[in-house]
């Protein structure tokens, strides 16, 4: 009896992690599972830095039909399934690319397979997050599931942005540990990214201060209307939609919990505008003056999980120093951003509240 050939209605696709997961889960749409190791293979523990866990991904995919002019490509499915993952779980992710398509074997890429990564950071550790405390469970991808695949009129948009801006957060999560300042600016363009989907109005960016000296300016007559006109223009800018967005979503419960080993070294929201505006201050020097933080964006330092700076940075450039000693670390800004990202995707019921 001759084999039955593969079937040609799926995808299956490789994704890894430097994180332990268990389970596995399916619907009518994809199936998750944790890929299986061959006997004999030597392969790192769970606690040591080269660690990595593979899973599987198989996703039902319309028929290839040979009339069709070009052949579609679902390798991308992977890749949103990275996405989707780490702002879920707070875990870095890698996408190998495709397993089988249209009923052909493909070679997956596994060029990234004895990368080294730091396990004290909570990004590749096999402990779930503080905020929201997912378990590690391959079941909980139903918590998201309606990103991947739910196609509602009216959240086409919220999930266009989530993909988006979460594209920008995983890089970040990927690349710290190489290149901590591209991580740290990715963070703030999933920021940036996120809060230009809300059409915020002078009344809702400002504090009363400055609108009275809006007001004031409009009452000079007619050269006090065109000041008026220019100063709201720079005051509606992105860097106030930034940091009034994130704080909107940084409720009484983000403060309350830390990552950080010690309370001296965690955000609290008292000063968490300060610390915003600093932060997309550093991005604003980095992207229009070319000017860099130098090794002081490095998470290598951060071994208590430290979600604010601590001493004084070396640095000539006086400004520069000022914002990277107000600004957040990587770590307490990209717990910031995956809140935001969840608190996102929830108020424009894009999912369920979790």
């Amino acid at each position: 009896m001759a084999l039955p050939f593969p079937r040609k209605d799926i995808t299956k696709l490789l994704i890894s992690t430097p994180s332990h997961f268990v389970g596995h889960y399916e619907n009518e749409v994809f199936r998750a599972v944790v890929a299986n190791e061959n006997l004999g293979v030597k392969s790192a523990r769970i606690d040591e830095r080269t660690y990595k866990q593979y899973i599987e991904v198989t996703v039902e995919t319309p028929e290839y039909k040979n009339d069709t002019v070009v052949i579609p490509d679902y390798s991308q499915i992977g890749e949103n399934f990275c996405i989707a993952m780490s702002v879920l779980f707070g875990k870095a992710f890698d996408s190998h690319g495709l397993l089988q398509q249209h009923g052909w074997a493909y070679l997956p890429d596994l060029n990234s397979n004895h990368k080294i990564h730091n396990k004290n950071l909570t990004i590749n550790s096999s402990e779930p997050r503080v905020d929201y405390e997912i378990k590690l469970d391959l079941e909980n991808i139903k918590l998201i599931e309606n990103v991947l695949f739910q196609h509602d009129e009216d959240t086409v948009d919220a999930q266009s942005t989530f993909w988006y801006a979460g594209r920008f957060y995983l890089q970040s999560l990927r690349i710290v540990e190489e290149n901590p300042e591209l991580a740290f600016l990715s963070l703030i363009t999933a920021g940036e990214i996120l809060a230009s989907y809300f059409k915020y109005s002078v009344d809702e960016l400002l504090d009363s201060n400055s609108k009275e000296l809006l007001e004031r300016l409009k009452s000079l007559g007619e050269d006090g209307e065109q000041l008026h006109k220019q100063v709201s223009k720079k005051l509606m800018g992105i860097s106030e939609a930034f940091c009034k967005f994130l704080i909107d979503c940084l409720d009484d419960e983000f403060f309350e919990r830390t990552e950080s080993k010690h309370d001296f070294s965690k955000l609290t929201k008292s000063d968490i505008k300060q610390r915003l505006k600093a932060a997309y201050n550093l991005r604003s020097k980095y992207v229009h003056a070319g000017k860099t933080p130098s090794g002081w964006m490095s998470v290598d330092y951060l071994n208590n999980n430290e979600e604010v700076h601590h001493g004084n940075p070396v640095l000539e450039d006086k400004e520069m120093k000022k914002a990277i000693k107000r600004s957040p670390t990587f770590i307490g800004m990209e717990r910031i951003i995956r809140y935001s990202l969840l608190k996102f995707v929830m108020k424009t019921n894009v999912i369920p509240d979790i």
